[in-house]
């Protein structure tokens, strides 16, 4: 135990100093304790409800409850909570109160078998609980597994010596069965072609000696029918109801050109809302940009941005805004017609490309679209919300063949909006003297340059601490900008610059590299640590920077699993492809995959199924006025779960304060990291072991 380590005891005594004189005993010994005082049956009874008690406490001396009618209540709650007898009772043997179902008779005036008993029986207590955490955790991932394995597309069956225990509907469709009873007990072997047989049995012979987790096999398989086909077959370990057996997943290899299909598909839309994303709306942007140039029609933009959407978080959670969201997309595309293309860019702020250029007709088309959107109530889990949007607007008329100049002019339209509303719109009218956004943005690479160029930058490191009772040091490396007065600060405007320019390939490299010097001596201090180093929304699209990070991490010994690369959910949801690629080249090297800002949409984990990740950084909106919100707390719960069974471990930010870590105490979640912890700093000195129990 460590210095934080907290007894809730119930102290069942009529003296008053009893529970002061156990605090001042066991604050030595490195524990604080929590101590709530009973005198009778009425008190007792109230203290237990709550379900908040550790170690009960119960003086030889008290009045009006005996010994065997505090062990009577504790039972009659059906709680595990030990009770240690002290005090003078010559009656009252140890004997005797162990078979009346004590934990302990402590001698009179005895500090140290007090003291030994207490601890003793606080650790049967988290033993216990932790046990049938683990057993009911257990059974719940089981039900799970089973209920995901039944809706997924994927062939998949389970495979115990040889024979076949389970299997899902796909899997009985792909090889012409109607029901599991007709394969129940079938040999996998029967259903492959005999040429092929032998290289199942000598696999299977390798696979079951071996310490490999996933093999993988190409075999020609056997319809009910006779027909055959050649598939990819996927072996892992499992246990059925507690007995190992092998995991089989088969994908058809005819289905390559479909999931392609899918995987493009994927890659153009926002997972929340079926809109086109922000990367694809760039591209539609920028082809309405050349036919402006080229004079073959004129369109416009709009972007629109509910107003006030913090106020709509704090109310339904961050799931529950997210359905207000795919709520407005649908009025957006019910309002807009054929020719207009609509698009999500981030968060509640909308994009759409309209054909229509004159101000009369843009006019009507923006109180059109705010009517509708004031008009729509969302109802979500039975809470009703209506919302307004503010909208700006930039024409496109060959002024500009500069998709960011665009959209900056709308973002500058859409702010004067802001002030005449909310619920207005305004069309962009270009100010004399006003720089382009290709000038802004050249000025801003001129500062990166400066900044990187000058080293004007400095690593801080944020520990991201364990709840599972290991003490490994972990740290996220972020960098910072230094001000005039060599005072680190956020600059969120020069990361967006950044990103827009394509300036983040150099502080990608920047941050890469100062964070493996640090790493390689935080490895001589603890070879158990972990750094965490965030990379940017397009670094998967930078073809060198693996080879890059590839030459730098072979050049020193780095143990398994040290560095892990951060990247942000939303950017690898719309690369999928290249996200994939990159996951699969950072794992060759040793090296481990978070994705951060995760849990948005009504399938956040549609992006795990084609990147290979290994942490998952909760969207540290979900933590968020944790304690009130308990449709967040749901969120965090239901992502550790589904994280857990697919062998990832999640990560929460944004912890500010003890409430909120004590809620996610509960909620199944591996590590958390914030503020209340400790704030970004330059040392990495925090104390791992404080949260170990």
């Amino acid at each position: 135990m460590n210095s934080q380590s907290t007894i809730r005891l119930l102290m069942i005594s009529d003296a008053l100093d009893d529970a002061e004189f156990v605090t001042s005993m066991m604050r030595p010994a490195g524990y604080a304790v929590k101590a709530v005082r009973a005198e009778d049956r009425e008190e007792l009874d109230a203290a237990l409800a709550k379900g908040t008690v550790d170690v009960v406490m119960h003086s030889l001396a008290a009045m009006d409850l005996s010994l065997s009618d505090t062990i009577e209540a504790i039972r009659s709650h059906e709680l595990f909570v030990p009770v240690i007898a002290f005090g003078e009772n010559e009656d009252l043997t140890v004997g005797k109160a162990l078979a009346m179902g004590a934990a302990e008779r402590v001698q009179p005036n005895d500090q140290e078998q007090m003291r030994h008993a207490i601890v003793r029986e606080l650790d049967r207590v988290l033993v216990r609980r932790q046990a049938h955490w683990l057993s009911t955790a257990y059974r719940e991932s089981e039900q799970r597994a089973r209920a995901l394995m039944e809706s997924s597309r994927d062939a998949i069956a389970y495979i115990h010596d040889g024979m076949h225990v389970l299997a899902n509907d796909a899997y009985l469709t792909l090889f012409g069965y109607e029901a599991f009873e007709e394969v129940e007990g079938m040999p996998m072997i029967d259903m492959v072609q005999s040429e092929d047989q032998a290289k199942l049995k000598e696999f299977l012979r390798n696979y079951s000696t071996s310490d490999q987790a996933v093999g993988t096999l190409e075999l020609a398989l056997q319809q009910a029918n006779g027909s055959h086909f050649q598939a990819e077959v996927e072996f892992s370990r499992a246990s059925i109801e507690g007995e190992a057996c092998s995991q089989i997943i088969i994908r058809h290899q005819g289905n390559t050109e479909e999931l392609e299909k899918q995987l493009n598909l994927l890659s153009q839309r926002d997972s929340v809302t079926g809109l086109f994303n922000r990367q694809h709306f760039m591209e539609l942007l920028q082809e309405a940009l050349t036919r402006a140039e080229r004079e073959e029609g004129e369109s416009s933009l709009l972007e629109l941005a509910l107003d006030d959407f913090g106020s709509v978080k704090d109310r339904v959670g961050i799931l529950g805004s997210d359905q207000v969201i795919g709520d407005i997309a649908g009025v957006l595309q019910d309002t807009f017609g054929d020719e207009d293309q609509v698009a999500r860019l981030d968060g509640a702020t909308f994009a759409v490309l309209t054909p229509i250029s004159d101000q009369a007709s843009l006019d009507e088309l923006a109180d059109r679209v705010r009517g509708a959107i004031k008009d729509h109530i969302c109802d979500v889990n039975g809470t009703s919300v209506g919302v307004t949007a503010t909208i700006g607007i930039a024409r496109i008329d060959g002024s500009t063949t500069d998709p960011n100049d665009i959209l900056s002019r709308a973002e500058r339209a859409w702010e004067e909006a802001l002030k005449a509303g909310p619920d207005a719109h305004r069309i962009y009218q270009p100010k004399e003297g006003e720089l382009s956004q290709k000038q802004i943005d050249q000025q801003w690479v001129e500062r990166i340059r400066e900044v990187l160029r000058n080293e004007q930058l400095q690593l801080l490191f944020e520990p991201i601490v364990g709840l599972t009772g290991e003490s490994v040091p972990r740290y996220e490396v972020v960098f910072r900008v230094l001000d005039d007065n060599g005072q680190p600060v956020e600059d969120p405007d020069m990361l967006a610059a950044a990103e827009r320019t394509g300036m983040s390939k150099g502080l990608d490299r920047w941050t890469v590299l100062n964070a493996l010097k640090a790493l390689i001596e935080q490895i001589k201090v603890d070879d158990s640590s972990v750094f965490f180093v965030p990379l940017s929304g397009h670094a998967f699209d930078d073809p060198g920077l693996f080879k890059w990070i590839h030459d730098r991490v072979s050049q020193i010994d780095l143990p398994d699993g040290a560095l892990v690369f951060q990247l942000d959910a939303g950017a690898a949801a719309n690369r999928i492809k290249q996200a994939s690629a990159f996951a699969k080249a950072v794992h060759t090297i040793g090296c481990r995959i978070c994705l951060s800002g995760f849990g948005h949409g009504s399938d956040p984990f549609q992006v795990t199924r084609h990147v290979s990740v290994d942490y998952l950084r909760v969207n540290d909106e979900f933590t968020h006025n944790l304690q009130q919100n308990t449709q967040n707390q749901e969120a965090i719960r239901e992502i550790a779960a589904r994280a857990s069974e697919e062998g990832k471990q999640t990560i929460c930010p944004g912890v500010k304060d003890a409430g909120s870590l004590s809620v996610l105490w509960g909620l199944g979640t591996d590590m958390i990291q914030g503020e209340f912890l400790q704030e970004p700093g330059t040392e990495r000195d925090y104390d791992f072991s404080s949260m170990a129990m």
